[in-house]
């Protein structure tokens, strides 16, 4: 046993604590850190968009699980309040349906379906072949569902450690500093190779000349899901930017305490670690335009305006300061882009639309019009897209470059419902908690309800949210955002 007397206590007070309170501190920091860790820079390998990349995430995931399941890290975090329960039954439905629909598209137990006649010409040119099933591509369907699983637990995983204020701030800290890296990666490959290569992997689809330059794509190979993940960075700089925050002893002050900080002028509102956070968010903006993403952009601008409402709501005549800075940063904010943004503009000015875009989401909706309720199974759009690609299109495709799109043609129209309401309820979760907390503990859901909305809204006409890295950092935020979405009393 160890005594010493406190800083801020009176005189004589002695604080005693047992070693092992240490030990245990040290542990739930050190599973806090790994989580954080693995779910952030996931985006470093290729947005862990390759099997060799995601797969031992997913090992990884489930072995942290394990001790945070047991209460180590999150401290109480797993108890469920009033409250919240019934919408955390309703996700959780939501999710097991999804799954038992997608494992019985890869069973005979089902109806003949519109790829029927695919197993019976297979079986007159082999001789044998099994039974149809709905899903064409089982193997896909198996590996789709493991990252479903893989960011279920990360969902479950940041509800629980985030109910700590502390640790929903640092996985904003974390996801800052991730697209740091990101950028800076970027921008090294920018100077090297004109943003042609990712690593030896070469980015562009054909020949390379000397000339060549290609949007910057940071670690990712699609420049537009580098946008996306730029635009979530800059989203939880800003945030951290305008938050209130005062260090504590998580141990002396219990969950759901509401600081608060002294009113303070506009120079002195200019910390230093604000500073320094503007200026990344002007790095990482700055690169987003390198990427020529129109989505990524014009998603990133209408989350980074919903997130200056949600928190300058209730506050706009109590702190004009504040406000006075939020609309200076949304005038940079249009400058940068207007100065970096050459490769933007000149893509709005050649292409209004994207052709080949629009043929795929001809396919897609063949495809639904032919298997309308049973759907072609879990991941296997890329088989779907070859039986009706059109003629005019030689490329091959295996995403629909649209998220909703690509999950009514997997699933089907009934099983697409609860799909999306796995990402759309704990998004509006987040809202409400944005909505009802106080004006200084409300940016944690605030934060989580904008920086997820930019992959959920660029999602709409693109793949981001399909993305591992971007997927698992989504999951979690929808975590940190609902853990912080209920009051103190409320849980």
């Amino acid at each position: 046993m160890t005594e010493w007397t406190e800083k801020g206590h009176e005189p004589g007070v002695v604080v005693l604590r047992d070693w092992r309170w240490f030990a245990r501190r040290a542990v739930d920091r050190a599973a806090v850190f790994f989580f954080f860790a693995m779910v952030t820079l996931a985006a470093l390998p290729m947005g862990a968009n390759r099997d060799w990349a995601w797969a031992p995430l997913c090992v990884m995931l489930g072995l942290i699980a394990i001790p945070i399941a047991l209460d180590i890290g999150p401290r109480g975090g797993h108890a469920v309040g009033s409250v919240e329960r019934l919408p955390l039954l309703g996700l959780i439905g939501c999710w097991v349906f999804v799954a038992l629909f997608a494992v019985w598209q890869t069973t005979t137990w089902t109806p003949l379906t519109a790829d029927a006649w695919l197993f019976q010409r297979a079986a007159e040119i082999l001789g044998s072949a099994r039974e149809p099933i709905p899903a064409i591509a089982a193997d896909a369907a198996r590996n789709s569902l493991l990252k479903c699983i893989a960011c279920a637990l990360i969902f479950l995983i940041a509800r629980a450690v985030c109910r700590d204020r502390d640790n929903a701030r640092w996985f904003l800290m974390a996801l800052v500093i991730s697209g740091v890296l990101v950028v800076a990666y970027g921008i090294a490959m920018q100077m090297a190779t004109n943003s042609c290569y990712l690593g030896s992997y070469l980015r562009k689809q054909f020949e390379l000349t000397s000339t060549d330059r290609c949007p910057m794509g940071g670690t990712f190979v699609n420049s537009n899901s580098f946008a996306c993940y730029m635009g979530m960075a800059i989203l939880a700089a800003v945030a951290l930017v305008f938050s209130k925050h005062r260090s504590r002893d998580s141990m002396n002050v219990p969950y759901g305490y509401d600081d608060e900080d002294e009113e303070v002028g506009l120079i002195d509102w200019f910390t230093g670690p604000r500073v320094v956070l503007l200026a990344v968010s002007l790095l990482m903006l700055g690169g987003m335009m390198m990427s020529a993403s129109r989505a990524g952009f014009g998603a990133t601008a209408v989350s980074l305006l919903a997130l200056g409402l949600l928190l300058m709501r209730g506050r706009w005549r109590s702190r004009p300061e504040l406000g006075r800075v939020f609309l200076a940063g949304a005038v940079l904010f249009v400058l940068v882009a207007i100065v970096a943004g050459s490769a933007l503009l000149s893509k709005f000015a050649v292409s209004a639309d994207d052709s080949s875009r629009l043929r795929i989401w001809s396919a897609a909706f063949q495809a639904i019009g032919l298997s309308p309720w049973m759907g072609w199974g879990l991941g296997s759009f890329g088989d779907v897209f070859s039986l009706f690609q059109p003629a005019n299109s030689l490329q091959p495709n295996d995403i629909a470059h649209s998220t909703p799109l690509e999950t009514v043609v997997e699933f089907g129209v009934i099983a697409s419902i609860p799909a999306m309401a796995i990402v759309l309820l704990p998004w509006a979760v987040c809202f409400r908690g944005a909505l009802r907390r106080r004006v200084d503990n409300r940016y944690l859901p605030a934060a989580a309800f904008a920086i997820a909305a930019v992959p959920i809204l660029h999602s709409l006409i693109d793949f981001s949210l399909q993305m591992p890295a971007i997927g698992f950092v989504t999951a979690a935020l929808l975590g940190m955002g609902w853990a912080q979405a209920f009051r103190r009393s409320e849980r």
